[in-house]
């Protein structure tokens, strides 16, 4: 693995475990990872949201954490996400997001 996609592969462990955290609140779908949102709404199918007071779409915290969960150990992706192509900025960002 090159520098640059052990990078993209760490910060996307970070995110994912931090998302594990149970002291984690409710997220807006906007500040998930734009690479990993598709999955997160797919996942989310069937399950409840709701809009906060700026109408962004809530996500339960208890749903991320069965989301990240899931990626981690369970099925993974639904599709290949090539490491080339993920914001590592965006991915650190939202982690530290979490930790605030």
């Amino acid at each position: 693995m090159i520098p640059s996609t052990q990078d993209a592969y760490q910060a996307l462990r970070d995110y994912l475990n931090g998302l594990l955290n149970p002291s984690l609140g409710d997220q807006a779908l906007a500040d998930v990872p734009a690479a990993l949102r598709p999955g997160l709404e797919a996942f989310m199918t069937g399950k409840t949201e709701y809009q906060d007071e700026a109408g962004r779409r809530m996500i339960y915290a208890a749903d991320l954490a069965a989301w990240a969960a899931d990626l981690i150990y369970g099925t993974g992706l639904t599709a290949p996400l090539p490491l080339a192509t993920v914001d590592v900025t965006e991915l650190r960002a939202a982690t530290l997001r979490q930790a605030a």
